[in-house]
């Protein structure tokens, strides 16, 4: 199996670009695209990593407003949208070819860009996206092309159900460095973030671990 990894940008693409404004983290799923009438409709299924709620509105109200959206529905943190693209307008999903399938979902990052990882079991079917879509974005990387066993593909209804305060826990936990070498911040930081007391805080985060930690335990002894 053929696995690349790609670190992009497309300056019309309308997640990224309100994530890096809300600072906020979307996964997402292209699903398809059509032409009519000489324009090009592209629908893709999003998810909030994020558990800030306010943000969240934000991002929501934000993206309601783009005249381009031409369908969408929200579910919690779950949303499904349309755009209509501009004549000139790009979506990564025009140069995906039926031979190449998702490893993980896109990851839409608050740094600005989009991180894709898909596979396919033919080098040159990966090598003919790369070069379709290398042409069309206003910034592109290949950060990993190899032959790999595929072992790491993400599913997940398999995962371990957190509570909103140990989601939240875990996302602050995260982003400010707290599993860094050498840490970034502390508990107590962390929880005054958080605007809880630290023994609450404390007690989420570790509730968190305790959920995820077996999961991953059991795969990497796999």
């Amino acid at each position: 199996m053929w696995i690349t990894k790609l670190k992009l940008k497309h300056k019309d693409c309308p997640i990224v670009n309100r994530c890096q404004k809300f600072k906020i983290a979307v996964l997402s799923y292209p699903s398809t695209w059509y032409n009519l009438k000489g324009f090009k409709y592209a629908t893709t299924t999003c998810y909030f990593q994020s558990q800030e709620e306010e943000k969240k509105k934000k991002f929501i109200a934000n993206l309601k407003a783009d005249k381009r959206i031409t369908n969408l529905e929200v579910s919690g943190d779950l949303f499904t949208y349309e755009i209509k693209l501009s004549k000139k307008g790009e979506h990564v999903m025009l140069y995906h070819s039926k031979q190449i399938f998702f490893v993980k979902p896109v990851t839409n990052h608050f740094d600005g860009h989009e991180y894709w990882e898909v596979a396919s079991w033919k080098r040159e079917e990966l090598q003919q996206f790369i070069k379709s879509l290398e042409k069309h974005m206003d910034y592109f990387k290949i950060l990993k092309l190899e032959k790999s066993p595929l072992t790491d593909v993400y599913f997940p209804n398999v995962m371990p159900k957190l509570s909103k305060g140990q989601k939240k826990a875990l996302e602050l936990a995260y982003k400010n460095g707290y599993y860094s070498y050498p840490r970034k911040t502390t508990l107590e930081k962390l929880a005054k973030l958080s605007k809880i007391g630290i023994s609450t805080f404390q007690e989420h985060l570790r509730k968190a671990e305790l959920k995820l930690l077996p999961a991953m335990i059991e795969e990497q002894l796999k």
